[in-house]
């Protein structure tokens, strides 16, 4: 998949192998590069890691401030599902976060894939981007290789598979149907629906400007308009162009787990204010800017707890797509890509990759990158049930929508909200050095020879 973390793949491996052993073939269902949805964040600890990959200058003229390590506002929390909104909590860490349209970020990765037909150096590496590749099957060759079978293709061989084909992955429900015990993980295939919904829209600052004068969100690094089972989250993109919008609200029907029709469809804009009204008139005002707004029935997947096997590794959403109350999935995602990419260019995997390192590094990147995805998806949901204060242990049972809450618990859901961004300026290499560190000891217990 040549989704954001298929690409942060390649370019990381590309960027780490330094004897030139691999050559990346990247396939894609689609007959075009076109990635969907608008915002993303990129954290103090992403971006380090981007850093290591060698794309930090050229994402720099996308964001929305210059990188630093100054503490900065994440989100500005506020109470607004009533007429007169009012803040409780700003959210804060070093560094901030960067936001980047997903687009741009998509852009700039694959200007550093090392494609064979490029007329720049690219580290004298091989990479072949294919397009209109749909998987339908893979199966393993008696000469250890795994063999890729194409819809309308031929069919290719590759010696490791990664499958980073998103929430619907084809590699997912492959590898598990290859598993010795294929019915252990039978609901983990398909995703499940989580009983959310998200409104989602660009606004343009001249509109915005226009229809609100002096709006706070043209002039804040992002907020946070809260209210009972729904919120609504806003920060600037591309280059400070365009206002991100994403409205996240609890269906009130029964959930069964099903969603019933497409998962994203284009809804009137009298849908989106029905489902916000009563809210804050900022929030009403940016959902008047947009014209044709989509409803995404959000989906999620059961946490697995195993990502690769033989030569197959799972990551991104095709192995832990989490709900967007932290703006982590992507991050997850590239955390787990750069960790793979480490183990398979380091120095203990030296020479030839034979299944025996391919099984060790398996077993490793199940060990390091299951509990941290998992951790993540937990930490999400739990952010998720602070913002639309429903989350247990505060008393929060007793309100509904648009009833006045307390501000001493506010402050205290708001607060706990803000320490579940721990993670977001922490060190990346932090697990890629124990990824690093279990390969140098458990190889030499095996009998793998570590190079000079």
């Amino acid at each position: 998949g040549a989704g954001i973390v298929g690409l942060a793949f390649a370019v990381a491996l590309n960027a780490l192998d330094k004897e030139r052993r691999f050559v990346i073939d990247v396939y894609e269902a689609a007959a075009e590069i076109a990635e969907i949805g608008a915002g993303i964040n990129v954290w103090p600890l992403t971006l380090n890691i981007f850093k290591e990959m060698g794309v930090y200058e050229t994402l720099i003229p996308y964001f929305d401030h210059y990188p630093d390590l100054e503490p900065r506002v994440i989100f500005g929390l506020r109470k607004a599902d009533e007429k007169k909104g009012f803040h409780v909590h700003d959210i804060m860490n070093d560094g901030g976060a960067l936001r980047i349209h997903r687009a741009d970020l998509q852009k700039g990765l694959i200007q550093h894939l090392p494609l064979s037909d490029s007329n720049t150096d690219q580290n004298n590496r091989r990479c072949t981007l294919n397009l209109d590749h749909r998987l339908v099957d893979y199966t393993h060759e008696s000469s250890g290789r795994v063999k890729l079978h194409f819809e309308n293709q031929p069919s290719k061989e590759c010696d490791v598979l990664i499958g980073s084909d998103g929430i619907h992955s084809t590699v997912r429900q492959l590898f598990l149907s290859h598993l010795p015990n294929p019915e252990k993980y039978e609901k983990y295939r398909k995703p499940v629906w989580s009983g959310l919904i998200a409104y989602r829209g660009l606004v343009s600052r001249e509109a915005l400007e226009e229809m609100y004068p002096g709006h706070r969100s043209l002039r804040h690094p992002g907020l946070t308009y809260a209210g009972k089972t729904r919120y609504l989250t806003t920060y600037p993109v591309a280059g400070d162009k365009l206002i991100n919008v994403v409205a996240i609200a609890r269906d009130e029907s029964e959930n069964t787990g099903v969603w019933e029709g497409p998962w994203k469809v284009e809804v009137t804009q009298e849908e989106f204010f029905e489902a916000y009204q009563g809210f804050d008139e900022e929030v009403m005002a940016l959902i008047q800017c947009i014209k044709k707004p989509t409803k995404w029935a959000l989906h999620v997947l059961d946490h697995l707890d195993i990502f690769s096997n033989q030569q197959v590794f799972l990551m991104g959403d095709a192995a832990h797509a989490m709900l967007p109350h932290l703006g982590a999935g992507a991050t997850v995602g590239i955390e787990g890509a750069y960790i793979l990419a480490s183990l398979l260019t380091h120095q203990s995997t030296s020479g030839p990759l034979n299944s025996e390192k391919i099984k060790l590094i398996s077993s490793i990147y199940n060990t390091i990158v299951v509990p941290h995805a998992n951790s993540m998806s937990k930490l999400s949901d739990e952010t998720g049930d602070l913002l639309i204060l429903t989350a247990p242990g505060f008393n929060l049972e007793q309100y509904t929508l648009g009833d006045k809450i307390p501000m001493e618990t506010l402050q205290d859901v708001f607060g706990q909200v803000g320490k579940n961004w721990f993670w977001s300026a922490s060190d990346p290499d932090e697990d890629r050095r124990r990824a690093e560190e279990l390969l140098d000891r458990i190889g030499k217990d095996m009998g793998i020879q570590v190079a000079a």
